[in-house]
């Protein structure tokens, strides 16, 4: 097997340990800058890139696109104290032995080539950030019709956390942002564009993800928030390799990392571009991928239960091997009649696919719209209401008859 190298940064010394090796790997060009580099693997003539100079790694947006060509990309030099590890790229020291160099490349490319650029994209584990040690990433996706989904996400981050829990909710959803509008924050900042901004810089320091995001006083607990995008224009700004491991870095450091999805999932760009262009539904596409917890959150109505059934299609066929929970939102007797639950359960039976039924959350309009009017979560506004109990169930926290004292709720500011 031969495997084709291009060569960035200190060519002489590589090119000719490579060459007097005489072992698989064949140099095809060596480059002295990263336009040229990126240019000789995009016509395909390389299978990797290897980087000998940390000086010339090239922007993180550039490294995913190699990787979705099947590009492996190893980083051969040693690891300055100020250098942090990317994931999914290879990263030797200058010192490796050709044996060892050729036998990580040659795995490299075999996985790369075995999967497909997308499982190549999504298969780094959260090792490659710390010590392995990890909490769950919780999504909460619906079909589109506004049933509920980000009023459900934010009380359950919510819960989360008033049960001692380290959480962080990011509003991932790029067609309707809502999270600050319902907590009364400020969105123009557009935290969860920062996030990516600084994963794409090549960032693994979790301390400046938390400084883009604002740290919200619920209760008695914290938690962090990365608002969503406030214009439509802006949507671009959220890549979806950048989330994926801005998301994923915030898992090793946090027990819950909570996202508000948008509803659509088909990839469709490419029929309007000759080239490679930004995909608006590809946050959502690639957060399902990698999410540990999938809650679907349909409305309880006959307009609600046929689009959900719609949209499942849609996800199956699209990801299969996906299993959302399945959570029925605004249960009560005005959309479906007498005993509403019992008659949700005949119709899944009959009509739904065989997904698991997480939960019924029953309807309560006057709660949600002063929840909404008063900026906070239920557990201020209404903590004994039965919404907030059944929301409370789907986090796996028992309830509680004791209401706490309501606080005013502010971002804190850290000193």
């Amino acid at each position: 097997m031969s495997i084709s190298v291009v060569v960035l940064g200190d060519q002489e010394k590589i090119v000719r340990q490579i060459e007097g090796y005489r072992g698989e790997l064949m140099v095809t060009r060596a480059c002295a800058d990263i336009a040229e580099a990126i240019a000789a693997c995009d016509t395909g003539m390389a299978d990797a890139l290897i980087i000998a100079d940390a000086q010339l790694v090239p922007p993180m947006e550039q490294l995913d696109a190699l990787l979705r060509q099947q590009t492996a990309v190893v980083l051969l030099f040693d690891r300055p104290e100020n250098w942090q590890p990317l994931p999914d790229v290879l990263h030797l020291p200058a010192a490796s032995a050709m044996a060892q160099l050729e036998g990580r490349i040659r795995t490299a490319v075999q996985s790369l080539n075995h999967a497909g650029a997308d499982a190549a994209l999504g298969g780094f584990e959260p090792e490659d950030y710390g010590n392995g040690q990890s909490g769950r990433i919780v999504s909460f996706w619906s079909a589109p019709g506004s049933p509920g989904r980000s009023t459900v996400a934010l009380n359950y981050a919510v819960e989360v956390a008033a049960a001692g829990k380290t959480v962080v909710l990011l509003d991932a959803d790029t067609y309707a942002a809502s999270i600050a509008i319902q907590l009364g924050l400020m969105d123009e900042s557009a935290s969860i564009a920062q996030l990516c901004r600084a994963i794409d810089a090549g960032t693994s320091d979790v301390a400046r993800l938390d400084a883009a995001c604002s740290l919200v006083q619920v209760g008695e607990a914290t938690m962090r928030v990365a608002t969503g995008i406030p214009r439509a224009s802006r949507w671009p700004e959220v890549r979806a390799s950048a989330l994926r491991r801005a998301a994923m870095l915030l898992k090793v450091h946090y027990d819950y990392v909570v996202l508000d999805l948008a509803p659509y999932i088909e990839l469709d760009e490419q029929l309007s571009f000759d080239t490679q262009a930004p995909q608006r539904n590809a946050v959502t596409v690639e957060m399902l991928q990698c999410s540990d917890e999938l809650f679907m959150i349909v409305r309880a109505d006959s307009l609600g239960i046929p689009r959900a059934l719609r949209a499942i299609d849609e996800l199956d066929e699209a990801l299969p091997g996906l299993k959302p929970r399945i959570v029925f939102n605004r249960v009560g007797s005005s959309s479906t009649g007498r005993n509403p639950k019992r008659r949700l359960i005949e119709a899944w039976d009959r009509f739904g696919p065989t997904h698991d039924v997480a939960g019924y959350l029953p309807e309560d309009h006057a709660v949600c719209n002063a929840s909404v009017l008063g900026g906070s979560p239920l557990l201020e506004i209404a903590p004994k209401c039965l919404l907030r109990t059944e929301i409370r169930a789907l986090a796996g926290i028992k309830s509680t008859d004791s209401a706490k004292k309501r606080n005013s709720r502010r971002i804190r500011t850290e000193a």
